[in-house]
């Protein structure tokens, strides 16, 4: 009898504590104020069942609400993918020679290019005017930082919507442009001939990033879904010290291509 008289009593005890730990408010909070609801955890994913990068920013006010309303417009187009499938071109690229009046006027456009690369060349600079960072580094282009509402907007050779920054370096430097318009057909851009205009596929946009390309509609995409059908990329070279030796719009410049000997393949420029 004595034995369960004692486990009673333990009993009791656990009971009293465990009420008594319930009642007893939060030793941190102010006597005024009333005890706080509990929440679940925060989950920074983004409540969907697709897939992003690793890399992908999950803070949606990472851009502001123009950027997310001009990406949010690009996606509700009704053009679908590339006819030819787009994507990049490798190698040089052998430049026509112009005459009368469009050697004069891309002589015209070229030097507004070049001369806009003085207020854009630092990232307070140009995050100040709106571009966000868009991608990773990519050898031979470098990273993407994007102004998302250029992309409506017509061309103009001093205001690219995408500038192009070599972030291996302290501070970043910016080494070119890319032209990125959207347009039923290829845009008028510069003078002559020599621009010759890309396009992606199945762009992937979360939160002002460029998640992944080719994905397969907007199911496969945890944000705005571009199919790309009417957007048109131009890289362009005008920035003093990256001049490109493959061609003033060549993808791929080679004064920003890592060494061969000693990087893996996946990280090197292509051939």
């Amino acid at each position: 009898m004595r034995a369960l008289a004692t486990v009673a009593l333990i009993v009791a005890g656990l009971l009293l504590a465990s009420c008594a730990t319930d009642e007893r408010p939060d030793a941190a909070a102010s006597p005024d104020v009333a005890p706080a609801v509990s929440l679940p955890p925060v989950d920074a994913t983004p409540v969907t069942s697709v897939r992003i990068g690793p890399l992908t920013p999950r803070d949606a006010d990472r851009i502001t609400a123009d950027d997310r309303a001009a990406i949010e417009l690009l996606g509700t187009s009704a053009a679908g993918a590339p006819s030819d499938g787009g994507g990049h071109e490798h190698g040089a690229v052998v430049e026509a020679p112009l005459f009368t009046g469009d050697k004069a006027t891309f002589a015209n456009q070229w030097l507004a290019a070049q001369r806009a690369a003085s207020r854009l060349d630092t990232i307070d600079e140009i995050e100040a005017l709106g571009y966000v960072r868009s991608s990773a580094p990519i050898a031979g282009i470098g990273s993407h930082w994007v102004r998302w509402p250029r992309l409506a907007e017509p061309f103009d050779p001093a205001q690219p919507s995408m500038l192009l920054f070599d972030e291996s370096r302290q501070p970043a430097r910016l080494v070119g442009y890319s032209y990125w318009l959207q347009s039923p057909t290829e845009p008028d851009g510069f003078a002559g001939s020599n621009d010759h205009w890309h396009q992606h596929q199945g762009l992937c946009i979360v939160n002002g990033w460029a998640d992944r390309e080719r994905a397969t509609g907007p199911d496969a995409c945890a944000g705005t879904f571009l199919a790309g059908g009417d957007l048109w990329m131009l890289h362009a070279w005008p920035v003093a010290g990256y001049e490109n030796t493959d061609g003033r719009f060549a993808t791929f410049n080679p004064k920003l291509c890592p060494p061969i000997f000693g990087t893996p393949d996946v990280s090197r420029c292509p051939e």
